[in-house]
């Protein structure tokens, strides 16, 4: 199969109805403005966008049909979907901050578990659904930290309550496609896609690494490193979409046998330590020392990498950015916005380049 699924996803999503949860967040602002430029008929449900975040500065609501709401209310979503009769849903919704989760494991049990079961409750009341991705993340897995590559039939497990609260979500996705969407009424084409750590442009959530980055960078001040040599698979926002989109896609058409587990993320040439993308950071400004911060009380895995040779061999699809070229977009988008440049517009040009034949 021929590598060219953002050529595919081009040629296919288009007119599509598709309905995004999670909207707002910043894969899910990404996820709009890419919806938008290949001409979907996008409804999202979402929490109201944060304040400063990417989705208010583009005008993401002007870009899809924005429902504001939240998961765990059932009823909302359920009217939601009803009224949108989307033929492709991508689940993005959750409380996707490890700190946040451990701080508050009962919001984030409620928004990551019953959020999904509430979502998966109106989709087996919506005939038009025909494909269905959950992302989760690669967190998903019994960690040891022993620098293993987790593959996806590798044990599951989670020790805090973001990454046991997103296995949750697994097996949910698995008990509903089983229990009520692949039966002999119905084929609705479910997966679970463990994503790596995205990186993009226009990130605001300052606990993340490029933005505690960028903004130490612009204020002149050393870059605070919770784990300097905490390794971990870094990923485009372009190419980890980009394969949620392929997965999406291939289901709708063939959804028995692309129904499945995904791990989205980098070759291996993206798997670097948090000081490895400092320093390759410093070829594009001048100065940008750290120190070491402050450690999170939740326990942080030192290694993690994924094994995405499932999805190579099985997808038309495959990471189009090397790690340096997504580092550079990054860096272009800041640079862009320092400028004055519009987010929309800045998203719109790396979206373009990124889908160019």
């Amino acid at each position: 199969m021929t590598k060219d699924a953002h050529l595919r996803n081009k040629e296919f999503y288009r007119g599509k109805r598709v309905f995004v949860t999670g909207h707002t967040g910043f894969k899910g602002a990404w996820l709009t403005a890419m919806l938008h430029e290949l001409g979907v008929e996008m409804t999202g449900y979402a929490l109201a966008p944060e304040q400063g975040c990417l989705f208010e500065k583009m005008g993401g609501e002007t870009m899809a049909h924005s429902v504001i709401g939240d998961v765990r209310d059932a009823e909302a979503l359920r009217a939601a979907i009803m009224d949108a009769q989307p033929e492709i849903v991508f689940h993005l919704a959750a409380q996707a901050i490890v700190k946040d989760c451990f701080d508050q494991p009962h919001y984030a049990y409620e928004t990551n578990v019953m959020g999904t079961v509430n979502l998966f409750e109106a989709i087996r009341q919506c005939s038009s659904v025909k494909s269905v991705v959950v992302i989760t993340t690669d967190k998903v897995y019994e960690n040891k930290g022993d620098g293993a590559i987790y593959v996806e039939t590798d044990p599951l497990g989670g020790i805090d309550p973001y990454s046991s609260s997103k296995t949750c979500m697994e097996y949910i996705t698995d008990t509903y496609k089983r229990s009520y969407l692949q039966t002999e009424e119905r084929m609705v084409g479910i997966s679970t896609v463990r994503a790596s750590n995205v990186l993009g442009g226009g990130d605001h959530i300052q606990s993340r690494l490029i933005p505690s980055i960028l903004q130490s960078i612009a204020q002149g001040k050393p870059v605070e490193l919770r784990n300097p040599h905490q390794t971990r698979p870094w990923q485009s926002v372009l190419d980890a979409l980009n394969g949620y989109l392929a997965i999406g896609r291939l289901m709708y058409q063939q959804p028995q046998q692309y129904s499945s587990q995904w791990n989205i993320g980098p070759t291996k040439d993206g798997i670097k330590d948090v000081l490895w993308v400092l320093n390759k950071m410093q070829e594009h400004y001048t100065s940008a020392e750290y120190v070491v911060g402050e450690v999170f009380e939740v326990t942080e895995s030192k290694t993690l990498g994924l094994d995405i040779t499932k999805a190579l061999a099985e997808l038309d699809w495959e990471p189009i950015l090397t790690c340096d070229k997504m580092l550079y977009n990054i860096v272009e988008f800041f640079k862009l916005q320092q400028a004055g440049v519009n987010e929309r517009e800045i998203c719109r040009k790396q979206i373009d380049a990124f889908f160019a034949d």
